[in-house]
């Protein structure tokens, strides 16, 4: 007999307590992970990076269900359920857990949102915003989180500054 693999399980949580929900959960004996990352789209006012949960009211939860019962987690403070697919319980896979660890910065533990890598020429295509649906030529990067496209508008080319972690390369 073979001993019982451990699942990552989607845990959701009341706004805003997820570290809360985290805390609880570990102190029960669960293995959970909370990616965190710097919040790219704060005010400029704002002095220091915000710092915030990757999937607000998401986190993610390791157990064996046959050997630790599922059933406290529900009533977990800054909890409001396991994600299920009907009536079972849905599981992570570990590929998409692995993939998420990868991006983890060893010296902060923050997981690294880095705009899609892009050469000067690529045709691409923004999929969130005020500009979501538009295709065009990537020309140039404007610091980290800025890029300029070349665009074709009203019969003419013109060049729009975007957001850069908004940006797809475009098929």
């Amino acid at each position: 007999m073979h001993a019982a693999q451990a699942n990552w399980y989607t845990v959701y949580t009341k706004p805003r307590q997820e570290q809360i929900a985290r805390e609880n959960l570990e102190r029960q004996g669960f293995r959970c992970f909370l990616p965190m990352a710097v919040n790219p789209y704060q005010r400029r006012t704002e002095r220091k990076p915000r710092i915030e949960p990757l999937f607000p009211r998401y986190l993610f939860l390791n157990a064996v269900a046959d050997q630790q019962s599922l059933g406290p987690v529900r009533s977990t403070r800054g909890v409001c359920s396991l994600i299920r697919f009907g009536m079972r319980i849905a599981t992570v896979p570990p590929q998409m857990m692995a993939a998420i660890k990868t991006r983890l910065d060893p010296a902060t533990g923050l997981v690294q949102l880095d705009p899609v890598p892009v050469e000067v020429g690529d045709k691409v295509k923004v999929f969130d915003g005020p500009f979501a649906g538009i295709e065009g030529i990537f020309r140039e990067r404007k610091g980290v989180a800025r890029a300029l496209l070349l665009v074709e508008m009203l019969g003419t080319q013109s060049t729009v500054e975007v957001d850069a972690l908004l940006l797809q390369k475009a098929g």
